[in-house]
């Protein structure tokens, strides 16, 4: 039925359903803790608030991949780049040809998470981790703008494949890292970023 739809709409047609089955599984959980005797804090960080805290940083990780991923990966081992196509490539590829899905992405958490007057209720690790993944989704598109345009002989050259590794290891040290605080539901201090987002987070309070 989806066939003869363009690849765009099928996205957002997917996000939509994908939002859709996360609104009401949070709808349900809201439900379970306000007809539960146990009184909840919102400052406690449950399974819920951990694993709606990984989600986010799909958009920094594969717009860092799109970025410096892309061309520095085939240099390395021929097993490393066999594992990333058979995981992480696919969704790179289909990230890069429909390139209005980051923007409609970081809308829909600017939307629900970021705003004072959110929809949602108010989780702050999940509110922190949202506002953080978007801040390393925009230093990554920052760092990619710049280095796209560079020269291809300098792209190509020692010094070029040397900055893309270490963009590229940026990238990833600092969204594993993040990934790792989030799943043992403690709160990332990633120097000069996590510090704006708690400064983004105490301006609203």
């Amino acid at each position: 039925m989806l066939k003869g739809l363009p690849q765009w709409i099928i996205a957002i047609i997917i996000l939509f359903i994908l939002f859709m089955v996360i609104a009401t599984i949070y709808q349900f959980y809201r439900f379970l803790i306000n007809t539960s005797s146990i009184k909840f804090n919102k400052n406690d960080i449950t399974v819920v608030d951990r694993i709606g805290s990984i989600m986010p940083y799909w958009l920094p990780l594969l717009e860092g991949l799109q970025n410096f991923g892309q061309q520095i990966l085939p240099y390395y081992l021929s097993s490393i780049m066999s594992i990333y196509k058979k995981t992480l490539m696919p969704f790179v590829v289909f990230y890069a040809t429909h390139p209005a899905l980051a923007f409609i992405v970081f809308f829909i958490l600017y939307y629900l998470f970021v705003r004072a007057k959110s929809p949602i209720p108010n989780r702050p690790f999940i509110r922190f981790n949202v506002i953080q993944s978007m801040l390393l989704f925009l230093i990554n598109s920052l760092l990619g703008a710049i280095f796209r345009p560079l020269p291809i002989e300098f792209r190509t050259s020692l010094y070029g494949l040397m900055l893309c590794n270490t963009l590229f290891w940026f990238v990833l040290c600092t969204i594993c890292y993040s990934l790792v605080k989030a799943i043992k539901g403690k709160y990332a201090k990633i120097p000069v970023i996590s510090q704006a987002v708690r400064i983004q987070i105490d301006n609203q309070l």
